[in-house]
């Protein structure tokens, strides 16, 4: 082990993409187990209060430079107790003006029963943390597919 830190931070190429490759190799087994766990949360039903695409922060001068995020705001109950969030899914994505409509994309993982009613998947030991969308496997799949090819892809230059 000492010989790969001596090559590592000496600078050698090899040593330089095993731990990169490393890196990516751990990255995506840690994303795909905590995808995997997010999938197996409990749902309930919850009423949807607020939805849709807002201006995060200051922006720039120009329209092209400002950022926008999804916002969504629910409320459930679990167990006789009642829940307010504003957690859509795991992942923060924020996004200039020019691409805010991808982000009515992130909508479309919201699980609808009619009216305002929706899915809402919660942590079973603690209630309070919610999403209305959680992974589903092919997501898992590209995301375990980028990573584990990203690291792959970096070994075959050996």
């Amino acid at each position: 082990m000492n010989t790969f830190l001596e090559r590592l931070f000496s600078g050698e190429r090899d040593a330089i993409l095993v731990a990169a490759a490393a890196y990516f190799a751990l990255a995506g087994v840690c994303s795909l187990v905590h995808m995997f766990r997010l999938s197996r949360w409990p749902s309930v039903i919850g009423e949807l209060h607020e939805e849709g695409v807002k201006l995060t922060g200051f922006g720039g001068i120009s329209p092209d430079e400002r950022e926008y995020k999804a916002v969504v705001r629910y409320s459930y109950s679990v167990d006789g107790l009642s829940y307010e969030n504003d957690c859509l899914n795991p992942w923060i994505i924020s996004v200039t003006h020019n691409l805010r409509s991808l982000l009515q994309l992130q909508f479309r993982g919201i699980k609808r029963h009619g009216g305002t009613s929706v899915s809402v998947y919660f942590n079973p030991r603690k209630p309070q943390k919610s999403y209305l969308d959680v992974p589903d496997w092919p997501s898992m799949v590209l995301v375990g597919g980028t990573f584990l090819g990203s690291a792959a892809l970096i070994l075959s230059a050996l």
